[in-house]
């Protein structure tokens, strides 16, 4: 009997140090296992296969790797994903750039275009007015030496102009900004 509780105490003691305290203790967070080992906290990557009894050990299907080398490695992936961010953003910025500097240019050259039609306009009126002036005041002496005809000649004369000027208005230019 002895013998038997010798056994049964020695299995007893080599099963609970055979189990390790990693193996007893492991706690998961955010998808990865921590474990507390002989050589300090530890995570497994990979995934963790608990034990089948209390017996025995669980284990890591990956690798497991110490905290301080996981917490390394995640700030060097951050570091560079922040990289390739700044280059995006700095891309995004360079395009906004050259959008805008073309739409001032193309703001520029439309209120140029206007002001350059603007002018036509202005000048197509003169001509108009003055042609228009100019062969009314060419008529023979014969036909404008009836006061009645002379006077209906000068009302559709006017007429005329008034049209050319309401059709052939100044627009105002708008402003540069």
């Amino acid at each position: 009997m002895k013998t038997l509780i010798c056994v049964a105490a020695t299995w007893l003691v080599f099963s609970s140090v055979g189990a390790s305290p990693a193996m007893s203790q492991s706690q998961v967070i955010e998808g990865y296992t921590f474990l507390r080992g002989a050589l300090g906290p530890q995570v497994c990557l990979g995934r963790w296969i608990p034990p089948r009894d209390v017996a025995s050990p669980g284990y890591c299907d990956g690798q497991l790797v110490d905290v301080s080398q996981l917490t390394a490695v995640s700030a060097r992936v951050s570091a560079d994903r922040l990289d390739q961010i700044l280059l995006a953003l700095t891309s995004i910025d360079q395009k906004l750039a050259l959008n805008n500097d073309q739409i001032k240019q193309l703001i520029e050259t439309t209120t140029d275009t206007q002001a350059s039609i603007d002018q036509q306009v202005i000048q197509v009126s003169e001509i108009l007015s003055d042609t228009i002036t100019k062969r009314f005041e060419a008529l023979p002496e014969d036909i404008l030496s009836n006061d009645l005809f002379r006077n209906e000649l000068t009302k559709l004369k006017e007429d005329i102009l008034r049209e050319v000027e309401k059709h052939y208005s100044k627009r105002p230019t708008t402003p540069t900004k």
